[in-house]
């Protein structure tokens, strides 16, 4: 019993840490890009909105299921540049990038993981996600959370497919998988801010 309530702690623990080290990344490529625009999919609490909401000028995320969304909804309705919908981000996403005139962070979760989380079409929208941010080239930063789940079951790609799927969109991107996170940098932004 107090073994598994140890573990319990421990995986709490672990998974706050995660969190907080996924916030940090974001915080630190829109520091060193500038960019001032966050959309993300998979609101899921909103966590990741809360941590960035003093960081970005206009944050937009997109949650799939309804309770969530509500939920989310209510918890920052009185930000202004705040914006939370609902729905799957595979189809959302187009209507949100036609309204980008500017480079933006994308933070893309939006997966069916268990539980509360929904399932729309696909277990995950990763390519439709990615066909609606390519069809405006504003150089944006794309990071694919849970690297570790992009082994080519459940309507995932593999990495190296989904390598291959951006760079057959913008070749000009950089890509590479760190802390669990698929990074696609275009070569502009990490020959300018991060060398």
């Amino acid at each position: 019993m107090i073994m598994n309530i140890i573990e319990l702690i421990r995986k709490l623990i672990s998974q706050r840490v995660i969190r907080l080290g996924k916030q940090q990344v974001i915080r630190h490529y829109q520091r060193e890009a500038g960019y001032k625009i966050l959309v993300e999919t998979g609101t899921y609490f909103g966590e990741m909105v809360n941590s960035q909401k003093n960081n970005f000028d206009k944050i937009i995320s997109i949650e799939l299921d309804n309770n969530l969304y509500k939920r989310a909804f209510d918890k920052f309705k009185k930000y202004k540049h705040i914006k939370i919908l609902n729905g799957d981000g595979g189809e959302v996403l187009n209507d949100v990038c036609k309204e980008l005139d500017k480079p933006a962070i994308f933070w893309l979760d939006g997966h069916y993981s268990g539980g509360i989380t929904a399932k729309g079409k696909k277990e995950t929208p990763i390519c439709e996600e990615l066909k609606a941010i390519f069809k405006k080239n504003y150089n944006h930063i794309i990071l694919i959370d849970d690297a570790r789940l992009f082994i080519g079951e459940n309507d995932y790609p593999t990495i190296v497919e989904l390598s291959r799927f951006i760079k057959q969109r913008n070749s000009e991107y950089n890509i590479e998988v760190k802390e669990d996170i698929i990074r696609a940098v275009p070569k502009n932004i990490m020959k300018s801010h991060f060398a």
